[in-house]
């Protein structure tokens, strides 16, 4: 299979796993915790928001997608092979499985890291294994007239952030100054902090490699 099939084939794993915790959620899913990021993916994959799923897993797992690939994966590449393989006999079996997957328990492993327990049932791509979750924290500074917002992972020096004494904001990407945004330009700068999918375990392998 292709290794765009292969990355289908492994994100339908998230897609699915929540199934177990839809019971015991009645509110509508966050990700201020592992349980509920899982059943937001779930919540996205439904509706066909592949941004949205694209944007729940971790910027490590993303680049082990690229690795595994041979290239960069980005959101429309994800988005592409999310459609483009729905009628795959071997996305249609994984997706048949594991949409019975149960989530057994959520365990933390670190402040900001957890271990989420799984079960799939039947068929040739039943078994249990865990998933890895990461809590990150992302900035977004929004400047007044600009149509897109600034915004990066805190402590990730590809784009950052730093407020001045004053007010400002020096935009920063490894180092280099991309733009200094006055205080009285500043429309919202906010920290907000989420989890979101890490690793998939053993199943990584399963699905990720020939």
């Amino acid at each position: 299979m292709p290794s765009t099939a292969r990355l289908l084939v492994a994100v339908l794993v998230v897609a699915f796993l929540g199934v177990g915790c839809a019971a015991r959620q009645a509110t509508a899913p966050t990700r201020a915790s592992p349980s509920g990021t899982v059943e937001m993916f779930k919540m996205k994959a439904r509706y066909g928001d592949r941004e949205g799923e694209w944007d729940i897993l971790s910027p490590d797992f993303k680049q082990r997608l690229s690795q595994q690939a041979g290239r960069t994966i980005d959101v429309a590449d994800y988005a592409q092979a999310r459609e483009m393989y729905r009628g795959n006999a071997q996305v249609k079996l994984a997706e048949k499985m594991l949409q019975t997957a149960i989530a057994t328990s959520v365990r933390q492993v670190g402040p900001d890291r957890a271990r989420v327990v799984i079960q799939t049932s039947g068929g040739p791509l039943a078994k249990s294994g865990e998933i890895g979750m990461v809590r990150l924290q992302t900035w977004r500074l929004q400047v007044a007239g600009a149509p897109q917002p600034y915004q990066g992972f805190v402590g990730d020096p590809m784009l950052a952030a730093t407020k001045q004494p004053d007010g400002s904001f020096v935009v920063t990407s490894n180092g280099n100054t991309l733009a200094t945004v006055p205080a009285n330009q500043v429309q919202e700068y906010r920290v907000d902090s989420n989890w979101y999918v890490d690793d998939l375990g053993g199943m990584e392998q399963q699905f990720l490699v020939q």
